[in-house]
């Protein structure tokens, strides 16, 4: 069975709760997960479904000492690859977080505003929001 990576889509185009727009081309889509999987540890995956031409994956992580759960809903083309993306991350404080995290790393440096960074505020100023926050339950 091909990996994920192997089976996106020439066109694949990307969506999520970190990110502003839509990422489009697979060259691309590679490019930010290559970034994005170094901030990730402690990974579990909770569950995994497939319905028609889509399957829904669900894991927990820890980003920057906080726990993230993204449920991940993946669109398949007529040819079997993966041409849609959508990954959303809870909470929202995590999520922002997150977004800032990217923001300052190599894919934040483009001027499109893709991530999330207010003037003046770094990713340590959101983890003290962050704390002073409710997890949700969250449990890895």
């Amino acid at each position: 069975m091909a990996s994920f990576k192997d089976n996106l889509a020439e066109d694949v185009t990307l969506e999520g709760t970190v990110m502003n727009g839509v990422l489009t081309g697979r060259d691309a889509v590679l490019a930010q997960l290559a970034v994005v999987s170094q901030f990730y540890s402690e990974r579990v995956d909770r569950f995994r479904f497939e319905h028609d031409d889509y399957l829904v994956e669900e894991y927990q992580a820890v980003v920057a000492g906080r726990p993230i759960t993204a449920t991940a809903t993946m669109h398949r083309d007529a040819s079997g690859r993966f041409d849609h993306v959508v990954v959303s991350h809870r909470p929202l404080s995590a999520a922002l977080t997150f977004s800032r995290l990217i923001a300052e790393s190599t894919l934040g440096s483009d001027t499109t505003n893709r991530f999330y960074r207010p003037e003046g505020q770094t990713y340590q100023d959101l983890l003290a929001y962050a704390d002073e926050q409710p997890h949700g339950g969250i449990r890895l």
